[in-house]
């Protein structure tokens, strides 16, 4: 379990509650260009059928289980190795809060992950977040911490499924661009998955949890080859 502190300028959370979020609400802008994997490219063992593969295998992988965004939109997927999936959890925060973070990842299982995005012309946007490690209990952990994070920044729109086990909040203060955002989390297998929606003025829950739910079900089922 990661123990909640507070991130300058972020709301009091666990570390990892500022995946795909600064202290403004807006995703964190992507990457200028693709993040390489880590060289050497270590062979991690993982927990389920797939064996023994490379960080970079599994994070290829990844960039396979997302849905497309409406037509006309933009869309960016990428890999990530460790850093690169620390920068898009923590965003600008400091050397210490980016070090903690890698380290508690690290020592979770981090094997790879992907991001993903789209906007539309209207000014909707999906970033999705896929993190893989070697085993369900580290995905489970962060997955957790994340959840409590959710809890903390806004206790009265947090709802949950018992079902796919996610953890949502309803963000109704309207970012810089004007927009409402709902957030959402779940361990699925050795994944965990993390969905930031964000729409026009109003947020909206239903197409959120429409659009977290086609993504677990893209994911393989727990438990099988990947």
């Amino acid at each position: 379990m990661f123990t909640p502190r507070r991130l300058v300028h972020v709301l009091t959370a666990p570390l990892l509650l500022a995946a795909l979020a600064g202290c403004t609400g807006a995703p964190p802008a992507a990457p200028p260009s693709p993040a390489a994997p880590p060289s050497p490219v270590a062979s991690v063992p993982l927990a389920s059928p797939s064996g023994t593969i490379s960080a970079a295998e599994a994070g290829e992988k990844l960039t396979h289980y997302v849905p497309a965004g409406p037509e006309g939109s933009t869309q960016t997927n990428r890999v990530l190795d460790l850093d690169g999936t620390v920068d898009a959890m923590v965003g600008t925060a400091g050397t210490d809060v980016k070090a903690d973070v890698r380290s508690r990842l690290d020592r979770h299982g981090f094997v790879a992950a992907a991001r993903h995005s789209w906007t539309a012309p209207d000014g909707r946007q999906s970033v999705v977040l896929l993190v893989r490690f070697t085993a369900d209990p580290g995905a489970e952990a962060v997955a957790d911490a994340l959840a409590q994070g959710f809890r903390s920044l806004a206790p009265d729109t947090v709802f949950t499924d018992p079902v796919d086990l996610s953890t949502g909040v309803i963000i109704n203060a309207l970012d810089d661009q004007g927009r409402a955002r709902v957030r959402l989390v779940a361990p699925h297998g050795d994944v965990v998955v993390v969905t930031y929606y964000l729409s026009p003025a109003t947020p909206d829950k239903q197409t959120a949890v429409s659009l977290f739910d086609t993504e677990l079900k893209f994911l393989p089922t727990p438990g099988l080859p990947w």
